[in-house]
């Protein structure tokens, strides 16, 4: 290695003024462009980075200005621990409980289909709110006037499982 060392300084030692002058000149670039390429990453990462902390920064403040907003989203469903009865005995004893009458209860591929009858619309809006609070999604509610008599109120909902 000392060798190599003392043959690069002798021959650096013969060349001329000019010819030495280029040849530092082209070791800075030299070494400035490696230094580039090295630092080039680091430097692209970072620039990542602080673009990143600048997004989640945003969405930080969003997410505090929208505080009251999100408060207001709770859902008015009480705590109720998940049912190991069959979905069609726990629709059926909602039904009875709001003291409406099952005409038909029926699954149908991934869901149920309801039809029941009600001296009272908004117990059929309040019978879907109880269904999706057991964990069910209501997929649709046709609410009708009975044809047969007069006060009451036909209804289909179609219910499906969640999981």
């Amino acid at each position: 290695m000392k060798t190599l060392l003392t043959n690069l300084q002798d021959k650096f030692a013969d060349l001329q003024e000019r010819e030495r002058l280029f040849v530092c000149a082209g070791a800075a670039l030299l070494l400035m462009a490696l230094l580039y390429i090295t630092l080039l990453p680091q430097l692209d990462r970072n620039s990542d980075l602080a673009g990143q902390q600048k997004q989640l920064q945003a969405d930080m403040l969003w997410l505090q200005q929208q505080q009251a907003v999100v408060s207001r989203l709770t859902n008015s469903c009480s705590a109720s621990r998940a049912s190991a009865e069959p979905a069609k005995d726990l629709l059926t004893r909602l039904i009875r409980r709001n003291q409406l009458r099952l005409k038909n209860l029926r699954e149908v591929g991934d869901g149920v289909v309801l039809s029941l009858t009600s001296s009272d619309a908004n117990r059929v809006v309040r019978i879907a709110h109880q269904i999706a609070c057991r964990g069910f999604v209501v997929d649709s509610i046709q609410v009708t006037g009975s044809a047969t008599e007069t006060n009451l109120w036909d209804a289909t909902l179609e219910v499906s499982y969640v999981n």
